[in-house]
Protein backbone atom coordinates (compact mmCIF):
# COMPACT_ATOMS: atom_id res chain seq x y z
CA UNK A 1 0.00 0.00 0.00
CA UNK A 2 1.46 3.40 -0.69
CA UNK A 3 1.16 6.00 1.91
CA UNK A 4 2.26 9.86 2.13
CA UNK A 5 3.85 11.25 5.15
CA UNK A 6 2.98 14.62 6.32
CA UNK A 7 5.00 16.86 8.89
CA UNK A 8 3.65 19.77 10.46
CA UNK A 9 5.61 22.40 10.40
CA UNK A 10 3.35 25.96 10.67
CA UNK A 11 2.90 26.07 14.34
CA UNK A 12 3.61 29.57 16.07
CA UNK A 13 6.47 28.10 18.27
CA UNK A 14 5.31 30.01 21.24
CA UNK A 15 7.61 28.44 23.57
CA UNK A 16 10.79 27.94 22.04
CA UNK A 17 12.60 31.37 21.46
CA UNK A 18 12.54 30.71 17.37
CA UNK A 19 10.71 28.67 14.72
CA UNK A 20 11.07 24.77 15.27
CA UNK A 21 11.60 24.17 11.97
CA UNK A 22 15.48 25.41 12.86
CA UNK A 23 15.54 23.02 15.83
CA UNK A 24 18.90 21.39 16.01
CA UNK A 25 20.14 17.99 16.95
CA UNK A 26 24.30 18.23 16.74
CA UNK A 27 24.75 19.44 13.39
CA UNK A 28 21.42 18.77 11.69
CA UNK A 29 17.77 20.65 11.50
CA UNK A 30 15.82 18.14 13.32
CA UNK A 31 13.18 18.36 10.69
CA UNK A 32 15.48 17.74 7.57
CA UNK A 33 16.73 14.60 9.90
CA UNK A 34 12.60 13.63 9.88
CA UNK A 35 12.44 13.71 6.58
CA UNK A 36 15.82 11.44 5.64
CA UNK A 37 14.73 8.94 8.09
CA UNK A 38 10.91 8.98 6.62
CA UNK A 39 12.07 8.84 2.68
CA UNK A 40 12.60 4.92 2.70
CA UNK A 41 9.37 4.50 4.16
CA UNK A 42 6.81 6.66 1.84
CA UNK A 43 7.01 7.66 -1.70
CA UNK A 44 5.97 11.31 -1.27
CA UNK A 45 6.72 13.51 1.74
CA UNK A 46 4.55 16.52 2.77
CA UNK A 47 5.85 19.43 4.45
CA UNK A 48 3.13 21.81 5.47
CA UNK A 49 5.01 25.03 6.00
CA UNK A 50 5.42 28.60 5.43
CA UNK A 51 9.25 28.20 4.37
CA UNK A 52 9.52 26.94 1.49
CA UNK A 53 13.05 27.57 1.19
CA UNK A 54 14.26 25.81 4.33
CA UNK A 55 13.80 22.51 2.35
CA UNK A 56 15.45 23.55 -1.14
CA UNK A 57 17.26 20.54 -2.05
CA UNK A 58 15.02 17.80 -0.42
CA UNK A 59 12.63 15.52 -1.88
CA UNK A 60 9.86 16.92 -0.13
CA UNK A 61 6.56 19.23 -1.16
CA UNK A 62 6.05 21.81 0.63
CA UNK A 63 2.45 23.45 0.80
CA UNK A 64 0.68 26.37 3.28
CA UNK A 65 -2.30 26.08 5.22
CA UNK A 66 -5.36 26.41 3.58
CA UNK A 67 -7.93 27.01 6.46
CA UNK A 68 -7.54 29.62 8.71
CA UNK A 69 -6.88 29.11 12.50
CA UNK A 70 -3.76 28.74 15.31
CA UNK A 71 -5.01 24.88 15.58
CA UNK A 72 -2.47 21.90 14.22
CA UNK A 73 -5.51 20.36 13.05
CA UNK A 74 -5.43 23.12 9.89
CA UNK A 75 -2.02 21.71 8.98
CA UNK A 76 -3.16 18.25 9.14
CA UNK A 77 -6.26 19.32 6.92
CA UNK A 78 -3.70 20.92 4.09
CA UNK A 79 -1.24 17.90 4.12
CA UNK A 80 -4.87 15.78 3.57
CA UNK A 81 -5.89 18.03 0.36
CA UNK A 82 -2.39 17.82 -1.17
CA UNK A 83 -1.86 13.98 -0.34
CA UNK A 84 -1.49 11.47 -3.43
CA UNK A 85 -2.49 8.68 -1.29
CA UNK A 86 -5.71 7.53 0.37
CA UNK A 87 -3.58 7.46 4.10
CA UNK A 88 -0.86 9.35 5.24
CA UNK A 89 1.38 9.18 8.27
CA UNK A 90 1.44 12.53 10.38
CA UNK A 91 4.30 13.91 12.37
CA UNK A 92 5.17 16.88 13.97
CA UNK A 93 8.77 18.96 13.23
CA UNK A 94 9.34 18.84 16.85
CA UNK A 95 9.10 15.33 17.46
CA UNK A 96 12.82 13.66 17.83
CA UNK A 97 12.55 9.58 18.21
CA UNK A 98 11.31 7.92 15.32
CA UNK A 99 10.66 4.53 15.55
CA UNK A 100 10.22 3.03 12.11
CA UNK A 101 8.83 -0.01 13.84
CA UNK A 102 6.09 0.76 15.04
CA UNK A 103 5.40 2.94 11.93
CA UNK A 104 5.53 -0.48 10.52
CA UNK A 105 2.77 -1.81 12.61
CA UNK A 106 0.74 1.53 12.14
CA UNK A 107 0.63 0.68 8.17
CA UNK A 108 0.03 -3.22 8.77
CA UNK A 109 -3.09 -2.16 10.83
CA UNK A 110 -4.45 -0.07 7.54
CA UNK A 111 -8.10 -1.09 6.56
CA UNK A 112 -10.84 1.05 6.54
CA UNK A 113 -10.39 3.24 9.31
CA UNK A 114 -10.49 7.34 9.05
CA UNK A 115 -7.42 7.08 11.67
CA UNK A 116 -4.88 4.84 13.55
CA UNK A 117 -3.92 6.36 16.80
CA UNK A 118 -2.28 5.79 19.76
CA UNK A 119 -3.75 5.64 23.33
CA UNK A 120 -1.04 6.44 26.06
CA UNK A 121 -1.84 6.80 29.91
CA UNK A 122 -5.57 6.92 28.69
CA UNK A 123 -4.54 10.58 26.55
CA UNK A 124 -4.59 10.37 22.43
CA UNK A 125 -1.88 10.64 21.02
CA UNK A 126 -2.63 12.68 17.89
CA UNK A 127 0.52 12.75 15.93
CA UNK A 128 2.67 9.72 14.96
CA UNK A 129 -0.63 8.51 13.63
CA UNK A 130 -2.16 7.52 10.64
CA UNK A 131 -5.21 9.22 9.01
CA UNK A 132 -7.52 9.07 5.70
CA UNK A 133 -7.61 11.06 3.33
CA UNK A 134 -11.55 10.68 3.79
CA UNK A 135 -11.81 13.12 6.65
CA UNK A 136 -10.85 16.19 4.85
CA UNK A 137 -14.69 16.96 4.79
CA UNK A 138 -15.07 15.80 8.38
CA UNK A 139 -12.22 18.75 9.53
CA UNK A 140 -14.05 21.47 7.53
CA UNK A 141 -17.05 20.52 9.56
CA UNK A 142 -15.63 20.12 12.77
CA UNK A 143 -13.87 23.41 12.52
CA UNK A 144 -16.64 25.35 10.69
CA UNK A 145 -18.65 24.22 14.46
CA UNK A 146 -16.28 26.58 16.13
CA UNK A 147 -14.65 23.05 17.83
CA UNK A 148 -11.10 22.77 18.68
CA UNK A 149 -8.47 20.23 19.96
CA UNK A 150 -7.14 17.43 17.94
CA UNK A 151 -7.89 14.76 20.45
CA UNK A 152 -11.75 16.01 20.40
CA UNK A 153 -11.73 15.68 16.38
CA UNK A 154 -9.97 12.27 16.86
CA UNK A 155 -12.84 11.02 19.13
CA UNK A 156 -15.04 12.05 16.42
CA UNK A 157 -13.82 9.66 13.88
CA UNK A 158 -13.92 6.36 13.17
CA UNK A 159 -10.48 5.63 14.92
CA UNK A 160 -8.84 2.50 15.58
CA UNK A 161 -6.32 2.67 18.70
CA UNK A 162 -3.50 1.37 19.87
CA UNK A 163 -3.81 0.54 22.91
CA UNK A 164 -1.00 0.92 25.85
CA UNK A 165 0.63 -2.54 25.95
CA UNK A 166 1.61 -2.47 22.16
CA UNK A 167 2.57 1.16 22.29
CA UNK A 168 4.96 0.60 25.36
CA UNK A 169 6.13 -2.66 23.68
CA UNK A 170 7.83 -0.20 20.84
CA UNK A 171 8.58 2.54 23.02
CA UNK A 172 11.30 1.18 24.65
CA UNK A 173 14.20 3.60 25.50
CA UNK A 174 12.71 6.82 23.34
CA UNK A 175 9.58 8.45 23.95
CA UNK A 176 8.04 8.41 20.71
CA UNK A 177 5.49 10.82 21.43
CA UNK A 178 7.61 13.79 23.03
CA UNK A 179 7.94 17.24 22.01
CA UNK A 180 11.05 19.58 21.99
CA UNK A 181 8.68 22.44 23.50
CA UNK A 182 11.30 24.40 24.96
CA UNK A 183 15.55 25.10 24.69
CA UNK A 184 16.16 23.25 27.82
CA UNK A 185 14.12 19.60 25.96
CA UNK A 186 17.66 20.43 23.56
CA UNK A 187 20.29 19.86 25.42
CA UNK A 188 22.35 16.28 26.17
CA UNK A 189 24.23 16.75 29.07
CA UNK A 190 21.02 16.99 31.97
CA UNK A 191 23.74 18.02 34.17
CA UNK A 192 23.81 21.57 32.64
CA UNK A 193 22.13 24.30 34.38
CA UNK A 194 19.58 25.50 32.18
CA UNK A 195 18.19 21.96 32.14
CA UNK A 196 14.53 21.19 33.51
CA UNK A 197 16.03 18.01 35.08
CA UNK A 198 18.89 16.14 35.90
CA UNK A 199 19.83 12.26 35.34
CA UNK A 200 20.87 11.20 38.80
CA UNK A 201 22.16 7.18 40.31
CA UNK A 202 19.32 6.35 42.63
CA UNK A 203 18.43 2.89 44.80
CA UNK A 204 15.26 1.93 44.02
CA UNK A 205 13.35 -0.43 46.49
CA UNK A 206 10.58 -2.92 44.88
CA UNK A 207 9.50 -5.43 47.40
CA UNK A 208 12.73 -5.67 48.91
CA UNK A 209 14.71 -6.45 45.89
CA UNK A 210 17.07 -3.76 45.69
CA UNK A 211 18.34 -2.18 42.20
CA UNK A 212 20.61 0.91 40.98
CA UNK A 213 19.07 2.95 38.37
CA UNK A 214 19.16 6.85 36.71
CA UNK A 215 16.21 8.67 37.81
CA UNK A 216 15.34 12.54 36.17
CA UNK A 217 15.44 14.46 39.41
CA UNK A 218 13.71 17.89 38.99
CA UNK A 219 16.17 20.93 38.91
CA UNK A 220 16.26 23.58 41.32
CA UNK A 221 17.65 26.66 40.15
CA UNK A 222 18.26 30.28 41.89
CA UNK A 223 17.54 32.98 40.16
CA UNK A 224 19.05 36.72 41.36
CA UNK A 225 16.88 39.53 40.48
CA UNK A 226 18.67 42.70 40.00
CA UNK A 227 16.38 45.97 39.62
CA UNK A 228 18.26 49.08 38.24
CA UNK A 229 20.88 47.70 39.62
CA UNK A 230 20.11 47.02 43.04
CA UNK A 231 19.25 43.67 44.47
CA UNK A 232 15.61 43.26 44.49
CA UNK A 233 14.82 39.25 45.86
CA UNK A 234 16.20 35.56 44.80
CA UNK A 235 13.91 32.85 42.75
CA UNK A 236 13.96 29.27 43.19
CA UNK A 237 12.95 28.11 39.67
CA UNK A 238 12.75 25.47 36.93
CA UNK A 239 14.85 27.05 34.17
CA UNK A 240 12.24 26.95 31.48
CA UNK A 241 10.53 29.84 30.17
CA UNK A 242 12.80 32.49 32.59
CA UNK A 243 11.83 35.15 30.40
CA UNK A 244 8.18 34.93 30.46
CA UNK A 245 8.10 34.32 34.56
CA UNK A 246 10.45 37.52 35.01
CA UNK A 247 8.56 39.67 33.14
CA UNK A 248 5.49 38.05 35.07
CA UNK A 249 6.85 38.37 38.55
CA UNK A 250 7.94 42.04 38.29
CA UNK A 251 3.95 42.88 36.91
CA UNK A 252 2.51 40.56 40.12
CA UNK A 253 5.07 42.70 42.25
CA UNK A 254 3.41 45.95 41.02
CA UNK A 255 7.09 46.73 39.27
CA UNK A 256 5.91 47.35 35.93
CA UNK A 257 2.62 48.05 34.11
CA UNK A 258 3.76 46.96 30.72
CA UNK A 259 6.65 46.37 28.78
CA UNK A 260 7.20 49.30 27.41
CA UNK A 261 8.94 50.38 31.51
CA UNK A 262 11.66 48.04 31.01
CA UNK A 263 14.62 49.77 29.03
CA UNK A 264 17.21 46.58 29.46
CA UNK A 265 16.43 43.06 30.03
CA UNK A 266 19.57 40.89 30.89
CA UNK A 267 19.90 37.25 31.86
CA UNK A 268 23.21 35.82 32.84
CA UNK A 269 22.27 31.98 33.34
CA UNK A 270 25.92 30.49 33.48
CA UNK A 271 25.92 33.35 36.47
CA UNK A 272 22.50 32.66 37.89
CA UNK A 273 21.26 36.46 37.40
CA UNK A 274 18.42 38.32 35.72
CA UNK A 275 19.22 42.36 35.76
CA UNK A 276 16.07 44.66 34.86
CA UNK A 277 16.82 48.79 33.76
CA UNK A 278 13.30 50.43 34.46
CA UNK A 279 12.49 53.75 33.34
CA UNK A 280 11.53 54.61 36.52
CA UNK A 281 12.88 54.38 40.31
CA UNK A 282 11.36 51.79 42.84
CA UNK A 283 11.69 51.63 46.55
CA UNK A 284 13.35 48.23 47.32
CA UNK A 285 11.11 45.98 49.72
CA UNK A 286 8.45 48.47 49.44
CA UNK A 287 6.80 47.84 46.41
CA UNK A 288 2.85 48.44 46.55
CA UNK A 289 2.77 44.46 46.06
CA UNK A 290 4.57 43.60 49.06
CA UNK A 291 2.49 46.23 51.28
CA UNK A 292 -0.43 44.25 50.35
CA UNK A 293 0.60 40.80 50.79
CA UNK A 294 3.82 38.47 51.17
CA UNK A 295 5.22 36.32 47.78
CA UNK A 296 5.93 33.10 50.40
CA UNK A 297 4.69 29.46 49.45
CA UNK A 298 2.24 29.35 51.73
CA UNK A 299 -0.75 32.10 52.66
CA UNK A 300 0.66 34.75 53.91
CA UNK A 301 -1.85 37.64 53.46
CA UNK A 302 -2.48 40.51 55.54
CA UNK A 303 -5.35 40.64 57.78
CA UNK A 304 -7.24 43.01 55.94
CA UNK A 305 -6.11 42.35 52.15
CA UNK A 306 -10.34 42.10 51.70
CA UNK A 307 -10.41 46.09 52.18
CA UNK A 308 -7.88 47.10 50.01
CA UNK A 309 -8.51 48.56 46.89
CA UNK A 310 -7.33 45.86 44.10
CA UNK A 311 -8.01 45.67 40.66
CA UNK A 312 -11.65 43.47 39.48
CA UNK A 313 -12.00 41.72 36.75
CA UNK A 314 -15.54 43.26 34.79
CA UNK A 315 -16.20 40.38 32.48
CA UNK A 316 -19.32 39.07 30.56
CA UNK A 317 -17.92 35.93 28.72
CA UNK A 318 -19.33 32.67 29.69
CA UNK A 319 -17.21 28.96 29.76
CA UNK A 320 -19.34 25.85 28.34
CA UNK A 321 -18.80 23.49 31.79
CA UNK A 322 -18.48 20.26 28.96
CA UNK A 323 -15.56 22.14 27.86
CA UNK A 324 -13.99 22.67 31.12
CA UNK A 325 -14.13 19.34 32.12
CA UNK A 326 -12.48 17.73 28.82
CA UNK A 327 -9.83 20.25 29.03
CA UNK A 328 -9.05 19.37 32.68
CA UNK A 329 -9.34 15.12 31.20
CA UNK A 330 -6.26 16.62 28.69
CA UNK A 331 -4.63 18.63 31.31
CA UNK A 332 -3.98 15.93 34.01
CA UNK A 333 -2.29 13.66 31.24
CA UNK A 334 0.05 16.25 29.71
CA UNK A 335 2.81 17.36 31.87
CA UNK A 336 5.49 15.55 30.54
CA UNK A 337 8.27 16.69 33.20
CA UNK A 338 5.45 15.72 36.01
CA UNK A 339 5.41 12.42 34.46
CA UNK A 340 9.30 12.37 34.36
CA UNK A 341 10.05 13.77 37.53
CA UNK A 342 7.38 13.83 39.57
CA UNK A 343 8.31 17.47 41.17
CA UNK A 344 7.00 20.25 39.49
CA UNK A 345 3.71 22.43 39.11
CA UNK A 346 1.71 22.76 35.99
CA UNK A 347 -0.59 25.89 34.76
CA UNK A 348 -1.84 25.82 31.66
CA UNK A 349 -3.26 28.84 29.58
CA UNK A 350 -5.91 28.64 26.99
CA UNK A 351 -7.84 31.15 25.14
CA UNK A 352 -9.33 30.97 21.30
CA UNK A 353 -8.01 27.99 20.22
CA UNK A 354 -4.45 27.94 21.96
CA UNK A 355 -3.17 25.85 24.54
CA UNK A 356 -0.05 26.51 26.18
CA UNK A 357 1.72 24.86 29.30
CA UNK A 358 3.33 25.89 31.90
CA UNK A 359 5.75 24.21 34.80
CA UNK A 360 7.89 24.93 37.39
CA UNK A 361 8.74 24.03 40.71
CA UNK A 362 6.72 26.56 42.76
CA UNK A 363 3.24 26.96 41.67
CA UNK A 364 3.15 31.01 41.54
CA UNK A 365 5.94 30.66 39.38
CA UNK A 366 4.23 28.42 36.97
CA UNK A 367 1.55 31.25 37.20
CA UNK A 368 4.08 33.96 36.76
CA UNK A 369 5.33 32.37 33.67
CA UNK A 370 1.82 32.71 32.38
CA UNK A 371 1.42 36.39 33.24
CA UNK A 372 5.05 37.13 31.66
CA UNK A 373 3.75 35.06 28.46
CA UNK A 374 0.63 37.18 28.00
CA UNK A 375 2.37 40.33 28.62
CA UNK A 376 5.48 39.68 26.02
CA UNK A 377 2.85 38.54 23.13
CA UNK A 378 0.27 41.38 24.14
CA UNK A 379 -2.62 38.56 24.17
CA UNK A 380 -6.13 40.36 25.46
CA UNK A 381 -8.79 38.02 25.11
CA UNK A 382 -11.86 37.54 27.24
CA UNK A 383 -12.16 34.08 27.10
CA UNK A 384 -8.51 33.71 28.56
CA UNK A 385 -8.42 31.14 31.22
CA UNK A 386 -6.42 28.98 33.34
CA UNK A 387 -5.91 25.41 35.14
CA UNK A 388 -3.48 24.77 37.53
CA UNK A 389 -2.23 21.89 39.65
CA UNK A 390 -1.52 23.85 42.42
CA UNK A 391 -3.76 24.92 45.29
CA UNK A 392 -5.41 28.17 44.83
CA UNK A 393 -4.27 30.86 47.13
CA UNK A 394 -5.17 34.75 47.50
CA UNK A 395 -1.76 35.87 45.94
CA UNK A 396 -2.71 33.38 43.05
CA UNK A 397 -5.77 35.59 42.35
CA UNK A 398 -4.21 38.69 42.38
CA UNK A 399 -1.69 37.63 40.03
CA UNK A 400 -4.19 36.68 37.47
CA UNK A 401 -6.45 39.74 38.21
CA UNK A 402 -3.69 41.76 37.01
CA UNK A 403 -3.85 40.49 33.66
CA UNK A 404 -7.83 40.17 33.71
CA UNK A 405 -7.79 36.63 34.08
CA UNK A 406 -11.53 35.75 34.67
CA UNK A 407 -11.32 32.22 35.63
CA UNK A 408 -9.21 29.69 37.06
CA UNK A 409 -9.52 26.04 37.74
CA UNK A 410 -7.55 23.74 40.05
CA UNK A 411 -7.73 19.70 40.92
CA UNK A 412 -6.40 21.13 44.07
CA UNK A 413 -8.50 22.89 46.63
CA UNK A 414 -8.71 26.86 47.26
CA UNK A 415 -7.77 29.03 50.64
CA UNK A 416 -11.20 30.26 52.49
CA UNK A 417 -9.29 33.66 52.03
CA UNK A 418 -9.19 33.19 47.85
CA UNK A 419 -12.76 32.57 47.86
CA UNK A 420 -13.49 35.41 49.23
CA UNK A 421 -11.10 37.61 47.67
CA UNK A 422 -12.43 35.86 44.15
CA UNK A 423 -15.81 37.07 44.88
CA UNK A 424 -14.58 40.47 45.63
CA UNK A 425 -12.23 40.36 42.57
CA UNK A 426 -14.86 39.17 39.71
CA UNK A 427 -12.76 36.06 39.27
CA UNK A 428 -14.74 32.46 38.63
CA UNK A 429 -12.73 29.66 40.87
CA UNK A 430 -13.00 26.08 40.48
CA UNK A 431 -11.53 23.44 42.69
CA UNK A 432 -11.34 19.69 42.88
CA UNK A 433 -11.72 19.13 38.89
CA UNK A 434 -10.92 15.65 38.92
CA UNK A 435 -12.78 13.04 36.08
CA UNK A 436 -16.19 14.40 36.14
CA UNK A 437 -16.52 16.29 38.93
CA UNK A 438 -15.43 20.07 40.35
CA UNK A 439 -16.36 22.78 42.82
CA UNK A 440 -17.89 25.59 41.03
CA UNK A 441 -16.70 28.49 44.62
CA UNK A 442 -17.78 32.07 43.48
CA UNK A 443 -19.25 33.69 40.51
CA UNK A 444 -20.91 30.70 39.26
CA UNK A 445 -23.49 32.65 36.02
CA UNK A 446 -20.10 32.66 34.16
CA UNK A 447 -20.78 28.63 33.94
CA UNK A 448 -22.90 27.46 31.46
CA UNK A 449 -24.45 23.98 32.33
CA UNK A 450 -25.90 22.33 29.11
Amino acid sequence: MNLSAIILAGGTSSRMKYNKEYIKLGDNYLIHQQIKQLLPLFEEIIVVSNNPTHYQGLNVKVVKDILNGKTPIIGLHAGLVHSSNKYNYVIACDMAFINLDFINYLISLVDNNDAYVAKYNNYIEPFNAIYSKDIIIKIEDFLEGNNYGFQRLVKQLNTHYINEQIVDFYQQEMDMFKNINNESDLLDDYLSITSSYQNMDVQKVINKEIFHVKDKIITEYPLTIYVNKTYYSTMMITPNNIEFLVLGYLHSEFLINNLSEIKNFKLDLENHRCDITLSHDIKNNNSQRLKIMSTACGNTSLPNILDKDLPKVIKKQTFNLNQILEEVAVFNKESLLFKETGGVHSVELIYGTNKILFEDIGRHNAVDKVVGYLLKNKIISDDIFIITSGRISSDILLKIALVKISLIVSRSAPTSLAVKLADKLGITVIGFARGNKLNIYTHEDRIIKE
